[in-house]
């Protein structure tokens, strides 16, 4: 009996560690890992204009709630990319539990293991911090295809103007999702 309390254990601890590891080496490497409201994301997404058959793509997606809902709400296929493993394992769960583990695939890496779907993909969704927006700017729009719009939630590019802005609320206040082109 006590074995068994002790493995118990030993596995609720090593999801912990793991958990929390993963969430700090993404965090130390990259941008923190914050997830935002379904409202807001459904916000982006309509003004992004997503309808079926769309192909929306996540850099940093998470726990993958915008991929989901893009397949969920407006029938697009959803490809999301992140570089914790935790992540990748969770938003892979969450769109299996969902039923749309068909319409949306995971990868695990950094964001350039997405150049060939950013190229084909008709939305791109971001939730990243300025400083991230900032570094990968010139290298999104360089890699993006001519119709790709990209659609960043609470976070702005610093050297290039969106063509419409929304309100919304996330994370306990209003905030604006802005829409680029190329």
């Amino acid at each position: 009996m006590f074995i068994l309390y002790y493995i118990i254990m030993i596995l609720i601890f090593g999801s912990v560690i793991f958990w929390q590891g993963s969430c700090l080496f993404a965090t130390i490497i990259g941008s923190p890992i914050v997830y935002s409201y379904k409202g807001a994301v459904i916000d982006s997404l309509k003004l992004a204009g997503v309808k079926k058959g769309d192909t929306v793509v996540d850099l940093g997606c998470g726990d993958g709630r915008s991929i989901i809902l893009a397949a969920k709400e407006f029938g697009a296929k959803g490809i999301g990319v992140d570089r914790s493993f935790y992540c990748y394992f969770k938003s892979n769960l969450n769109a299996l539990l969902a039923g749309q583990s068909r319409n949306v695939r995971i990868i695990w890496g950094s964001f350039d293991k997405a150049e060939k779907v950013l190229k084909n993909a008709d939305v791109v969704y971001l939730y990243l911090l300025n400083s991230t927006l900032k570094e990968i700017e010139p290298w999104i729009f360089k890699t993006i295809g001519e119709k790709t719009k990209i659609v960043s939630l609470a976070f702005w590019f610093p050297n290039k103007k969106p063509v419409a802005e929304a309100d919304t609320f996330t994370l306990g206040k209003v905030t604006k999702t802005r829409l680029y082109k190329k």
